[in-house]
């Protein structure tokens, strides 16, 4: 897991000095997708919603700022439709970022 934290923040690190795109970028993109792809990854019993949302916030947490609040925001506010989409009806990380509406 730590690989994949360090291989994560070196892709998202030089993101982070660009102005702040508006909703449905790049960046949105890009990190919902690793978000998705560390969770998945994460996750040993996919029937536990609490452990998602547990995984969830230590995959924020350990983002260096500001990507970890902007990770925080998605979270708090897609947390229920992850659960559904990447659990309940199997879904890829993309095709839980489309269907969030967060990749363009």
């Amino acid at each position: 897991m730590h690989l994949s934290l360090l291989s994560l923040l070196t892709l998202l690190l030089p993101l982070t000095t660009a102005q702040a795109p508006p909703p449905r970028n790049d960046l949105a993109c890009s990190l919902c997708k690793t978000v998705m792809e560390l969770l998945d990854q994460y996750l040993t019993d996919t029937t536990n919603e609490e452990a998602i949302a547990d995984a969830l916030k230590q995959i924020c947490a350990a983002l260096p700022s500001p990507l970890d609040a902007e990770c925080d925001a998605m979270i708090s506010e897609y947390t229920d439709d992850i659960i559904e989409l990447l659990v309940n009806e199997y879904l890829s990380p993309q095709q839980v970022c489309d269907a969030l509406t967060l990749c363009p």
